[in-house]
């Protein structure tokens, strides 16, 4: 008790005597140097507590702005890939109107809508019928060179046999030498040309245009060039052909009107949907 009575008379001196060169009296002061470093704790606690929401909420707001750049870009892309496209449709309408100047007898043009390749006999499907004058026997063709021919036609969708089908041929001219010769598909994507003797002059590089000698294909068409020339031990040489066509990346196609020799025969006025 005497303990406790001097304590709280200790207090009220204190609360009543005034601080030494400050304001306030000598218990405020007791009381404010014990709880400085308690204030300043809370106020590194405080910091902490507001810099991580101040960082939070600049990650919110540097992944919304993330997001916000990716949908501008994919934007941007979406509208250079047609922006390409259109270039690119448009350079192949181009050389698609370039050679029709150039071609013979040009019906028009057709989307190439499939290309099959089943065990080496490739075809086409594309996109113009008898309502658009196509006939069977109609040759097809792209600026760079023969693509093959119609062999069966529906009202508005046809089926051709490709230029490269194991079981095509087209007779063939060698542009430099003026021999001619049979131009034979590989089911590969590639061409042999046959039929020219060991004697010929042929080398790689030369150009292998249509010979108009086989009834269906016109004359003077690209088909390809030269891409090697081998000897064996028979009366002929062994010459492949690279297609000037690029058939993987067939997209329209020019048809041509049939050779006479087509439609003045007995079959040739046929036609059966694809």
């Amino acid at each position: 008790m005497l303990a406790s009575t001097l304590v709280f008379c200790v207090l009220i001196l204190s609360a009543q005597a005034p601080a030494r060169g400050r304001k306030g009296s000598v218990l405020q002061a007791w009381i404010l140097t014990a709880a400085a470093p308690l204030a300043t704790g809370l106020a590194s606690i405080s910091r902490a507590v507001s810099s991580g929401v101040d960082s939070v909420g600049d990650l919110f707001e540097a992944h919304s702005e993330n997001a916000r750049l990716k949908r501008e870009l994919g934007l941007r892309d979406r509208e250079l890939f047609h922006l390409r496209a259109e270039v690119s449709q448009s350079g192949r309408d181009h050389r698609l109107a370039l050679a029709a100047g150039i071609l013979p007898n040009v019906i028009g043009t057709a989307p190439v809508l499939l290309v099959e390749n089943r065990a080496g006999l490739l075809s086409a499907l594309i996109g113009a019928g008898s309502g658009s004058g196509v006939v069977p026997g109609s040759p097809i063709a792209v600026a760079e060179g023969l693509v093959g021919r119609v062999v069966s036609v529906g009202r508005s969708v046809s089926r051709a046999q490709l230029l490269v089908d194991a079981s095509a041929a087209a007779g063939a001219r060698i542009s430099r030498t003026v021999e001619t010769g049979v131009v034979k598909g590989d089911g590969r994507g590639g061409l042999r040309l046959n039929n020219i003797p060991t004697t010929s002059r042929v080398a790689a590089g030369d150009a292998i245009e249509s010979a108009g000698i086989d009834g269906i294909y016109p004359r003077g068409v690209a088909i390809g060039r030269v891409s090697s020339v081998a000897r064996s031990g028979s009366l002929f040489l062994e010459i492949r052909v690279t297609p000037a066509a690029s058939f993987s990346q067939l997209t329209d196609v020019l048809v041509l009107a049939p050779s006479p020799a087509v439609t003045e025969s007995p079959g040739g006025a046929r036609s059966a949907t694809p």
